[in-house]
């Protein structure tokens, strides 16, 4: 039913709510885009890396503390050396540990914001 003088455009009244699912899945697909031009021993160390931080994945982890501590990223890129256990020298050694430290931040920081827009999202449907 049409009435006179109640033509409102209410798309243009309540806009659209951005989604932030897309949003994340387009920056996710370019992320995991760049991590695939990873040089191979690299994929190899990313790989590692994940699967050891998918256990990390829980309420209260370490991984999502406000100020996560140096500590637990030294930690974290120890043990995924161990894993590796790589055949190199010393030096190489050194530069391969602060690499993974690198990639751990890296991968925790992605990590993180995913968490945060997903809670974020979840707490504001939740109301």
């Amino acid at each position: 039913m049409n009435m006179p003088g109640l033509n409102y455009d209410l798309d243009s009244l309540f806009p659209k709510e951005p989604d932030f699912y897309e949003d994340e899945e387009l920056c996710m697909e370019d992320y995991e885009y760049m991590k695939r031009m990873y040089p191979k021993e690299v994929r190899l160390i990313s790989s590692v890396l994940e699967e050891y931080l998918d256990r990390l994945e829980y309420e209260g982890s370490p991984m999502y503390a406000k100020y996560p501590d140096a500590v637990t990223i030294y930690r974290i890129a120890g043990e995924i050396c161990r894993k590796i256990s790589l055949k190199a020298d010393e030096k190489e050694k050194c530069q391969i540990k602060n690499m993974v430290q690198v990639m751990v931040c890296q991968e925790m920081y992605v990590r993180r914001r995913r968490h945060d827009r997903f809670c974020r999202k979840f707490v504001m449907n939740k109301k």
